[in-house]
């Protein structure tokens, strides 16, 4: 494959990392992922691969230019394989994406990877998608992260599980960005880490239960079990609705 950006080290369909079956090829899901280097990176970059630099990105750190870019290099990939063609996917006013009204999509970037996630949108019922990839939170951060993440009984939860409490931690912020992303276009406001919990945590799956009512809907009890996959220094989480 050419990568005409020098700063796009490898660009793919499929999982960066993880078992390929985490994925259900029942959902029809279109996934690709890059990895990238920002020291790399250039503004020219954009027009290589024919995707515009918004204003309110132009004037942003370099760093933010470089991720911007990755994300839409690997949604570009993903809109054309669900028949979407060259659509440009612009920020809405909320800085969400403004996905075509037929699809459903998610995406997201760590400092050195982006992923993205798309699906057509069912004809009946409600649904979701989200996808989430973050760098393994610190050791040192963890004392002062973890209560506005999780609450006291989920730290309970992690620190009975086998992963290294660091690693629970990260999964746990991972999954409910995830539940975020696939619920905000349903709900159209922001809700916090701990309006939903973790539950239950297992060999590829983590449960989320909602702690608050975010719709009729969506009511207080309702659960969500969202796929992850690890790596020595990053978590990947994806989350299906419907």
């Amino acid at each position: 494959m050419v990568l005409p950006a020098p700063y796009i080290l490898s660009l793919a369909e499929g999982l960066p990392f993880g078992p390929a079956d985490l994925v259900d090829p029942a959902l029809h899901l279109s996934l690709w992922h890059c990895r990238f280097d920002t020291l790399s990176y250039r503004d020219a970059d954009y027009g290589l691969h024919d995707i515009p630099l918004p204003p309110s990105i132009a004037g942003a750190a370099r760093k933010r230019r470089s991720e911007y870019l990755a994300g839409r290099i690997v949604a570009a990939r993903v809109l054309r394989g669900l028949g979407a063609g060259s659509f440009p996917l612009l920020a809405g006013t909320d800085r969400a994406p403004c996905w075509p009204e037929s699809i459903q999509g998610s995406l997201s970037h760590d400092e050195t990877l982006a992923v993205c996630i798309g699906r057509l949108l069912p004809q009946q019922g409600w649904a979701g998608v989200g996808i989430d990839v973050e760098t393994m939170i610190a050791d040192a951060r963890t004392p002062t992260l973890w209560p506005g993440i999780i609450a006291a009984g989920e730290r309970e939860l992690l620190d009975s599980a086998s992963l290294p409490f660091t690693a629970g931690l990260t999964l746990a912020f991972s999954a409910k960005e995830s539940l975020f992303k696939a619920l905000y276009p349903h709900v159209k406001r922001y809700f916090d880490f701990l309006d939903a919990r973790v539950i239950q945590l297992t060999d590829r799956r983590i449960s989320l239960e909602l702690t608050t009512e975010l719709a009729p809907h969506l009511p207080v009890g309702m659960r969500f079990d969202c796929a992850y996959a690890l790596s020595p220094q990053e978590v990947l989480t994806l989350l299906t609705v419907g």
